[in-house]
């Protein structure tokens, strides 16, 4: 069994997952964690820059303040979460699913949000916030705005 006290190194790429784990303030950048499950957790102040978070479930995670700057997270499901101050800066989120508590995010610029799964009201309410969907996907090319659909 996976204890949270392992460094990141000692459990990236092996067949262990998160779920239920303390995660906090720990570093899992550039990591490859693909398919992992990280239900559950508790991840505050915990950095996932630029790591293959591809399908990987987030279900009911606490996230504040956790930082996915490049990481790609397409398919990934982060339903339930809490996303306060959470840094979603150029990822690639397309075909993720999200709850409301992503307007809760700090930002989401150059984010590619291509096919990401939103609750229906969120939406408005996303492309509404000032200075919060911008910029364009470093990687796909893809406008923020233009890839959650954000009318002009």
């Amino acid at each position: 069994m996976a204890s949270s006290s392992l460094p990141a190194s000692a459990i990236s790429g092996g067949g262990l997952d998160f779920a239920g784990l303390d995660l906090s303030g720990k570093d899992y950048s550039s990591g490859n964690y693909k398919g992992k499950d990280f239900s559950q957790v508790i991840a505050r102040q915990t950095t996932f820059k630029g790591s293959n978070l591809q399908g990987c479930r987030f279900y009911k995670a606490l996230l504040v303040e956790s930082d996915f700057s490049d990481a790609d997270i397409r398919g990934a499901s982060l339903e339930d979460t809490s996303m306060d101050d959470a840094i979603l800066k150029n990822t690639n989120a397309g075909g993720a699913y999200f709850s409301a508590s992503l307007l809760d995010a700090k930002t989401l610029e150059g984010a590619d949000m291509t096919d990401a799964q939103l609750p229906p009201k969120l939406l408005a309410r996303i492309c509404d916030k000032p200075d919060f969907a911008k910029g364009t996907n470093p990687v796909t090319g893809v406008d923020t705005r233009d890839s959650l659909m954000c009318p002009e």
